[in-house]
Protein backbone atom coordinates (compact mmCIF):
# COMPACT_ATOMS: atom_id res chain seq x y z
CA UNK A 1 0.00 0.00 0.00
CA UNK A 2 1.21 3.58 -1.03
CA UNK A 3 2.04 5.94 1.63
CA UNK A 4 0.23 8.88 1.79
CA UNK A 5 0.89 12.29 3.36
CA UNK A 6 -1.51 15.23 4.55
CA UNK A 7 -0.08 18.46 3.71
CA UNK A 8 -1.11 22.00 4.87
CA UNK A 9 -3.12 24.45 1.90
CA UNK A 10 -4.45 27.67 2.19
CA UNK A 11 -7.13 28.59 0.37
CA UNK A 12 -5.94 31.49 -2.01
CA UNK A 13 -9.52 33.14 -1.60
CA UNK A 14 -10.39 32.99 2.25
CA UNK A 15 -7.11 31.89 3.79
CA UNK A 16 -8.69 29.00 5.66
CA UNK A 17 -5.87 26.33 6.16
CA UNK A 18 -6.66 22.64 5.14
CA UNK A 19 -5.37 19.41 5.24
CA UNK A 20 -4.93 17.88 1.85
CA UNK A 21 -4.06 13.99 1.10
CA UNK A 22 -0.83 13.37 -1.28
CA UNK A 23 1.00 10.36 -1.80
CA UNK A 24 4.19 9.65 -3.05
CA UNK A 25 3.90 10.15 -7.19
CA UNK A 26 2.36 13.91 -5.67
CA UNK A 27 5.35 15.95 -5.17
CA UNK A 28 5.88 18.74 -8.20
CA UNK A 29 2.49 17.69 -9.71
CA UNK A 30 -0.60 20.45 -9.74
CA UNK A 31 -3.66 19.14 -7.90
CA UNK A 32 -6.71 20.53 -7.29
CA UNK A 33 -8.88 20.89 -4.41
CA UNK A 34 -12.40 22.70 -3.41
CA UNK A 35 -12.25 24.66 0.10
CA UNK A 36 -14.30 23.85 2.37
CA UNK A 37 -15.32 26.75 3.90
CA UNK A 38 -16.55 29.06 0.91
CA UNK A 39 -16.52 26.21 -1.48
CA UNK A 40 -14.49 27.54 -4.71
CA UNK A 41 -12.22 24.93 -6.57
CA UNK A 42 -8.43 26.28 -6.90
CA UNK A 43 -5.27 24.34 -7.40
CA UNK A 44 -1.68 23.95 -6.00
CA UNK A 45 1.28 22.95 -6.18
CA UNK A 46 2.59 19.65 -4.09
CA UNK A 47 6.11 20.49 -2.35
CA UNK A 48 8.76 18.98 -4.64
CA UNK A 49 10.29 18.54 -1.33
CA UNK A 50 8.24 16.42 -0.20
CA UNK A 51 9.27 13.77 -2.28
CA UNK A 52 12.02 13.26 0.34
CA UNK A 53 9.39 12.56 3.71
CA UNK A 54 8.42 9.67 1.69
CA UNK A 55 11.49 7.88 1.70
CA UNK A 56 13.46 9.79 4.76
CA UNK A 57 14.20 7.44 8.04
CA UNK A 58 13.26 10.69 10.26
CA UNK A 59 14.18 10.41 13.42
CA UNK A 60 11.12 10.63 15.66
CA UNK A 61 10.94 12.39 18.26
CA UNK A 62 7.66 12.18 21.24
CA UNK A 63 4.90 10.58 21.51
CA UNK A 64 1.84 12.18 18.89
CA UNK A 65 -0.20 14.23 20.17
CA UNK A 66 -2.21 15.43 17.22
CA UNK A 67 -2.97 15.03 14.09
CA UNK A 68 -0.66 16.90 12.51
CA UNK A 69 3.44 16.80 12.34
CA UNK A 70 6.07 18.99 11.73
CA UNK A 71 9.26 17.41 10.07
CA UNK A 72 12.26 19.35 9.67
CA UNK A 73 15.22 18.61 7.43
CA UNK A 74 18.63 20.28 7.71
CA UNK A 75 20.19 21.55 4.66
CA UNK A 76 23.49 20.01 4.75
CA UNK A 77 26.86 21.99 4.80
CA UNK A 78 30.11 22.09 5.96
CA UNK A 79 28.95 22.61 9.36
CA UNK A 80 25.97 20.34 10.01
CA UNK A 81 25.34 16.91 8.56
CA UNK A 82 21.67 16.35 6.31
CA UNK A 83 19.59 15.13 9.39
CA UNK A 84 15.43 14.65 9.30
CA UNK A 85 13.30 14.85 12.34
CA UNK A 86 9.89 14.46 12.50
CA UNK A 87 7.98 16.73 15.82
CA UNK A 88 4.65 15.19 17.25
CA UNK A 89 5.01 16.38 20.97
CA UNK A 90 3.90 20.08 21.57
CA UNK A 91 7.66 21.88 22.43
CA UNK A 92 10.98 21.23 21.59
CA UNK A 93 13.96 23.17 21.80
CA UNK A 94 17.12 23.22 19.02
CA UNK A 95 20.43 24.08 19.35
CA UNK A 96 24.25 22.41 19.34
CA UNK A 97 24.78 18.92 20.90
CA UNK A 98 26.44 18.67 23.97
CA UNK A 99 29.37 16.40 23.89
CA UNK A 100 30.25 16.83 27.24
CA UNK A 101 31.52 13.41 28.21
CA UNK A 102 29.59 10.20 28.84
CA UNK A 103 27.69 11.14 31.35
CA UNK A 104 26.36 14.59 29.41
CA UNK A 105 22.93 14.57 29.28
CA UNK A 106 20.94 15.40 26.24
CA UNK A 107 19.52 19.66 26.78
CA UNK A 108 17.82 19.86 22.95
CA UNK A 109 15.54 17.80 21.43
CA UNK A 110 17.06 18.71 18.12
CA UNK A 111 20.67 18.77 17.86
CA UNK A 112 23.26 20.12 15.36
CA UNK A 113 27.12 20.13 14.81
CA UNK A 114 26.95 23.48 13.76
CA UNK A 115 29.88 25.84 16.05
CA UNK A 116 27.80 29.09 15.32
CA UNK A 117 24.64 27.50 16.92
CA UNK A 118 24.12 28.35 20.70
CA UNK A 119 23.71 25.22 22.52
CA UNK A 120 19.72 26.09 23.20
CA UNK A 121 19.34 28.84 20.17
CA UNK A 122 15.50 28.18 19.31
CA UNK A 123 11.97 26.63 20.66
CA UNK A 124 9.24 25.30 18.33
CA UNK A 125 5.55 24.78 20.12
CA UNK A 126 2.88 23.68 18.67
CA UNK A 127 -0.24 25.73 18.85
CA UNK A 128 -3.68 23.62 18.27
CA UNK A 129 -3.72 21.38 16.52
CA UNK A 130 -1.72 22.54 12.90
CA UNK A 131 0.06 25.15 13.89
CA UNK A 132 3.81 26.02 14.77
CA UNK A 133 5.45 28.30 15.87
CA UNK A 134 9.22 29.27 15.82
CA UNK A 135 10.97 31.30 18.94
CA UNK A 136 14.23 32.91 19.56
CA UNK A 137 15.90 32.04 22.69
CA UNK A 138 18.08 34.95 23.20
CA UNK A 139 20.22 33.23 20.93
CA UNK A 140 23.83 34.69 19.94
CA UNK A 141 23.54 35.09 16.18
CA UNK A 142 19.71 34.87 15.99
CA UNK A 143 16.91 33.12 14.18
CA UNK A 144 16.34 34.14 10.43
CA UNK A 145 12.74 33.05 8.86
CA UNK A 146 12.52 33.26 5.36
CA UNK A 147 15.71 35.46 5.79
CA UNK A 148 13.90 37.83 8.09
CA UNK A 149 15.50 37.96 11.73
CA UNK A 150 13.32 37.30 14.51
CA UNK A 151 13.22 39.99 17.32
CA UNK A 152 14.42 38.43 21.02
CA UNK A 153 11.39 36.70 22.19
CA UNK A 154 9.50 36.97 19.03
CA UNK A 155 7.27 34.07 17.46
CA UNK A 156 6.44 33.47 14.43
CA UNK A 157 3.88 30.74 12.82
CA UNK A 158 5.88 27.88 10.43
CA UNK A 159 4.38 27.30 7.16
CA UNK A 160 4.55 24.43 4.67
CA UNK A 161 7.65 25.04 2.80
CA UNK A 162 9.32 27.86 4.82
CA UNK A 163 13.04 27.45 5.89
CA UNK A 164 14.46 29.21 8.96
CA UNK A 165 18.41 28.96 9.78
CA UNK A 166 20.16 28.86 13.35
CA UNK A 167 23.56 29.50 13.19
CA UNK A 168 25.08 28.26 9.68
CA UNK A 169 22.60 25.31 9.82
CA UNK A 170 18.99 26.17 7.58
CA UNK A 171 16.65 23.58 8.08
CA UNK A 172 13.23 23.49 5.76
CA UNK A 173 10.01 22.69 7.33
CA UNK A 174 7.22 20.72 6.00
CA UNK A 175 3.58 20.23 8.15
CA UNK A 176 2.14 16.61 7.33
CA UNK A 177 -0.53 14.39 8.58
CA UNK A 178 -0.04 10.81 8.41
CA UNK A 179 -3.01 8.45 7.06
CA UNK A 180 -2.84 4.79 7.81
Amino acid sequence: MDKTLKISVTCPFCAFKMAVPATQDDPGKKKQTKCPKCHKAFQFTVPATLASKFESDATKIGDSSGEFSLLLETIANPFTEHQSFELTSEYYTLGRKNNGGPEHRPDVEVATTDKMMSRIHAAIARKGKTGFILKDLTSKNGVFLNDERLEDDEEMYLNDGDTFRLGQTQFRVSIVERVN
